[in-house]
């Protein structure tokens, strides 16, 4: 992967006068009333931000197997699909998480899971919606702890602080000197819910290949070491937007290698069964995907 792939932003745009705005009316109004804006802005987006157009062109023209015409037409409904996520995500940061309906299959997995005292690792990727889980994973039985990049507006920190407080949900912010890691295995070691997505390297020197639609990727390591040594149970959600404001979870549980020593290659094992998750998940909701960037550094 490259460098830029590794040294994504990931901040939300709109600044924090706009993100201000955004949040007051959707405290009070239906999401889908700003849904047509989305058709104004995004071609905006599409001609303009043209590095990250040309990257999800190129997934779509070679990982997916679309013509061309089809491999434009999936990133323009990528991109409207990005930004109808992005404005549920407000909606549900702002509070207004009663219109949303949401279906998770497997719950029953990861609600025994909760019963135990080990801590569980909840992985995802950056697909789909995953603060809705903030929402549907929502209990009392275990403290969770979602690992964020730092990087967001004030006004986006602090809407994510007041609603996850009320769901039980701690933020751990990604800092340069890599001390989360030590927040992300004290909470473990409490016996608490920690939430990592494993998709983006994010500066970390640590990772495995993999094959992934088609082509050799590399993909985080740390968070499938930490589960090995610490020997805690390793769930796989995505939480995928289906029509309207329906939402659909998908919840799996990653198999332990058994009489295995090595740390390294219990890790790999985890990982890999990631991988081929998120494969399967990506293959049925592609344009949901939202990864801008040369991600197998092709172009």
């Amino acid at each position: 992967m490259n460098s830029s792939a590794r040294q994504w932003k990931g901040k939300t745009g709109g600044g924090s006068v706009g993100q201000k705005i955004l949040f007051l009316i959707l405290s009070h109004v239906r999401v889908t009333y700003l849904y047509p804006v989305l058709y104004v802005v995004v071609p905006f987006y599409m001609l303009f931000g043209r590095k990250a157009y040309k990257a999800v062109y190129n997934f779509f023209l070679l990982h997916i197997g679309k013509n061309r015409w089809q491999a434009f037409w999936s990133a323009y409904k990528s991109h409207l699909y990005f930004g109808r996520v992005v404005l549920d995500k407000f909606a549900v940061l702002a509070g207004n998480t009663q219109q949303f309906n949401i279906v998770v299959d497997n719950y029953e997995l990861f609600n025994r899971a909760m019963d135990q005292p080990e801590g569980i690792i909840v992985v995802s990727a950056h697909i789909g919606n995953f603060e809705l889980a903030g929402v549907c994973l929502s209990q009392d039985k275990k403290n969770m702890n979602g690992l964020i990049y730092g990087g967001e507006t004030r006004e986006m920190q602090k809407h994510r602080t007041e609603s996850f407080k009320k769901t039980n949900l701690n933020l751990i912010s990604v800092s340069n000197d890599m001390s989360h890691l030590f927040a992300l295995k004290s909470a473990l070691e409490k016996g608490e819910i920690v939430t990592i997505p494993c998709d983006r390297l994010l500066g970390s020197p640590k990772s495995y290949r993999c094959q992934f639609l088609g082509k050799e990727a590399l993909f985080p390591i740390g968070t499938f070491r930490l589960a090995a040594q610490l020997e805690v149970p390793v769930f796989c959600i995505f939480i995928m937007k289906e029509k309207g404001l329906s939402y659909h979870g998908y919840v799996t549980e990653l198999k332990p290698l058994e009489n295995e020593k090595a740390s390294v290659k219990k890790a790999e094992y985890l990982g890999r069964q990631y991988v081929s998750e998120l494969e399967t998940i990506v293959k049925k909701y592609p344009e949901q995907w939202f990864n801008y960037f040369d991600f197998w550094n092709e172009l």
